[in-house]
Parts: structure tokens; C-alpha cells; sequence
């Protein structure tokens, strides 16, 4: 606990010294919905007792999520968008669940873009701080998020001065900068576009680095090396893909397939 705290303090000293500049903002909390789920998925609010995940499910700080074996989760990070819900009448392709209520998400209309992030197999994610303001000049966001297991891809719109965004992970942390980026619990990161600072101890001590695009980061070394051409040509392909399949803009709407999700509850540890 000690050491994610130093990481977070020192990479939130270096990063975002502009950020006392929006103290004063009114902020509101943000929440984190639920697009789509490939397998099976789970939630907790109290870190004890976990749920079965639906689509269309508005989480908030304290949620943690986990993905089982050969599954994914599709989020969006931001506004409450509940009041944007359009009903359907096929819920064939979903699961009844103890949030039935949501079940059926086909579309919301976006107020702004949106940040997103995909969890892959085997992950649990917490949200530890999810806060939006306005500074009445730029738009202020303060996410935290804590990658306790796994891997996730994220695609974060581009921040305002005022504006943090935190991933934890178990012996580090990392600042990201509207980026688009994949990491993972053991501090591995690659970047597509943008920049992320990782900061991380081993028994080697504490290593910070830039990581801008194109670059990836491997723990296990220490060192940062550069994709070739044809390697970033492929990372950000994926990059696209994965966005894309997480929400398309259809004139301001994102839609989101309600017709290859299927919800399940995952099994208990």
C-alpha cells in the first residue's frame, strides 16, 4: 500500500501540477456503463459479494469487475447515461440478472466523447475515483483505476490540463494523456497514440518512464523499446478495431450490438 501510494503521488507531481487549478471546479460524480459483455463477467460494491455484470449496468467509485476465462467487458467512462437508455423487445440474446432492468441497452446519445476501456480475460478492474467538473473553461475529468489482475485495452479522449487519469497496478502506476494504450497488471504497456508514464518498483528500485507512441514498456527488463513500422501499423489497426467494436458513432449516437452479448454469472473463487 505504501508503495502505490509514493508511485501515485510522485507520477501525479510530475504530470498534473496544473491540477490545483481546477480544485475549486464543481464536481459531479462519473460512473462507468456497461456496453457489452463476451463471455462471463461479475461485480462487487462491497469487494465481498459479487453479482452477475449485465449490459447497460451504471457502476460507480468502489466497484470492482471481473472477467472469468475467455471473456471481455466493454465499458464507458463518464456521465450517468441511464437517462439515454432506448428500450428494445428482443432480449433474447441476454441472460435474466438482478439488473434486469437494464437489459436491452441499444443506444444513448453521447453528451462528448467518451473514454473507454476493454477488459480482457482473467482481469478484475476497481474503480477507485471517477469525478467530472467543469472549470467553466475546460472540461475536468479525475479518474482512478486500479488493474488488480489481467489486462485492459483503454482509449482516453484527450485531457484538459486540470484532468487526471490514474491506472494503478500492483507495483506501479501510469499517467495517461489522451491516449490510446494496452496494459497489464505486471506494469507491461503499449502504447498506439499519445503518451503514458509508468512508473514502477522492483527489486531494482523505482524506474519512471515516458512512453510516447509506438513505444512499449517490459517490466521484466526495465527497458523501453520502439515498434517497427509494420508493428505499429498492426497495434494501431487493433487499437481502431477495438474502439470501434466498443462504440460507433452513427450521427452522434453510439450503438452498441445488444445481438452477440451474452451474459452469464461468473464462477465463484
Amino acid at each position: 500500500m505504501k508503495i502505490a501510494q509514493i508511485l501515485t503521488a510522485a507520477v501525479v507531481g510530475a504530470l498534473y501540477l496544473s491540477f490545483a487549478a481546477g480544485a475549486h471546479a464543481q464536481n459531479i460524480p462519473g460512473y462507468v456503463t456497461v456496453t457489452a459483455i463476451y463471455g462471463q463477467a461479475r461485480y462487487s460494491t462491497d469487494g465481498v459479494n459479487f453479482h452477475p455484470l449485465v449490459v447497460g449496468q451504471t457502476l460507480g467509485v468502489g466497484a470492482v469487475i471481473q472477467t472469468a476465462a475467455n471473456s471481455k467487458v466493454d465499458l464507458v467512462l463518464g456521465r450517468r447515461i441511464a437517462t439515454h437508455i432506448n428500450s428494445t423487445a428482443d432480449h433474447a440474446a441476454f441472460a435474466p440478472g438482478a439488473d434486469s432492468k437494464v437489459v436491452g441497452l441499444v443506444a444513448y446519445r453521447a453528451v462528448a466523447e467518451q473514454n473507454v476501456i476493454r477488459m480482457f480475460p482473467n482481469t478484475v478492474l476497481a474503480v477507485d475515483k471517477l469525478l467530472i467538473g467543469d472549470t467553466g473553461v475546460d472540461a475536468m475529468s479525475d479518474t482512478e483505476l486500479d488493474l488488480r489482475q489481467g489486462r485492459i485495452f483503454g482509449s482516453v479522449k484527450k485531457l484538459s490540463a486540470a484532468s487526471e487519469f490514474l491506472i494503478k497496478f500492483p507495483n506501479g502506476v501510469a499517467g495517461v494523456r489522451g491516449t490510446t494504450f494496452d496494459i497489464s497488471a505486471d506494469g507491461s504497456v503499449t502504447v498506439a497514440d499519445g503518451s503514458v508514464v509508468v512508473s514502477i518498483t522492483t527489486s531494482s528500485g523505482t524506474q519512471t518512464v515516458t512512453l510516447n507512441a509506438g513505444d512499449q514498456f517490459n517490466p521484466a527488463t526495465g527497458t523501453v523499446s520502439h515498434l517497427s513500422g509494420s508493428e505499429l501499423t498492426q497495434v494501431e489497426a487493433n487499437a481502431k478495431t477495438i474502439t470501434s467494436q466498443i462504440s460507433t458513432v452513427v450521427q452522434d449516437i453510439y450503438q452498441y450490438a445488444h445481438d452477440v452479448t451474452t451474459v452469464y454469472v461468473s464462477p465463484v473463487r
